[in-house]
């Protein structure tokens, strides 16, 4: 079977996109806003105002990650009341009439039922001795797993978000970081990223997680071929 297709919705910096692209997808972004450093092609667009019937003749398998600011706590005053796309997103990947995955923060739960947790511990993510746990939710019409549980450690956790990369646990809570490297490269380095600005960083998923979803979806193409 040669690489399959994959379209990566919502696709931000490309953090989901590379990891289906190690597992063995062609990938193919789109995204609403510009995204220069998208390290694939890339078209500019509203993802679901194109038509997924066409949409699922071009493309093998589906992955989207609709924005979360309409589900996480964490939103700033500008975002407050932002729309939650999960409904909407499912019904669009349920029209390709293909394998799809879609993708968001632990606080959509109420509109992903079901769904996989991935967990830096599990891939063993994370910088300068702190652990990344970044925990965020995975559902799909097709079976998708864990490795394994969360292997929180206790050690620091590094938490990326807005333009730094903080101590989210422990002594060091709150106080402000000296890192022997630059935040970005911090951030870059708990992702196993190394292109994004920090503020794509803050956003990105890391790839170890779609790289393992992404083998998933390569034994359900195959067993469907």
């Amino acid at each position: 079977m040669s690489r399959p297709r994959l379209f990566d919705g919502f696709c931000c910096a490309g953090g989901a996109g590379h990891g289906y692209a190690l597992a063995g997808f062609d990938v193919y972004g789109v995204d609403l806003e510009p995204q220069p450093r998208y390290p694939y092609p890339f078209l500019q667009a509203n993802v679901l105002a194109l038509d997924p019937v066409q949409m699922g003749r071009q493309f093998d398998a589906f992955h989207l990650s609709p924005m979360c600011q309409g589900y996480t706590e964490m939103v700033a005053p500008g975002q407050v009341g932002a729309p939650r796309l999960i409904p909407e997103a499912r019904e669009w990947c349920e029209a390709t009439g293909r394998p799809w995955i879609i993708e968001n923060v632990v606080g959509a739960a109420c509109d992903m039922p079901d769904a996989t947790l991935l967990c830096g511990t599990m891939f063993g993510l994370g910088a300068h001795g702190c652990e990344l746990q970044r925990h965020r939710l995975f559902i799909s019409n097709v079976p998708i797993s864990a490795p394994c549980d969360c292997q929180h450690s206790g050690a620091p956790v590094v938490g990326v978000y807005g333009d730094h990369a903080r101590i989210r646990s422990g002594a060091e809570r709150g106080r402000p970081q000296r890192w022997p490297e630059t935040h970005r490269e911090v951030m870059n380095r708990a992702l196993g990223t190394g292109w994004m600005t920090a503020r794509e960083a803050s956003e990105a998923i890391p790839p170890a997680y779609t790289r393992h979803l992404g083998a998933q979806l390569l034994t359900a193409l195959r067993r469907a071929a």
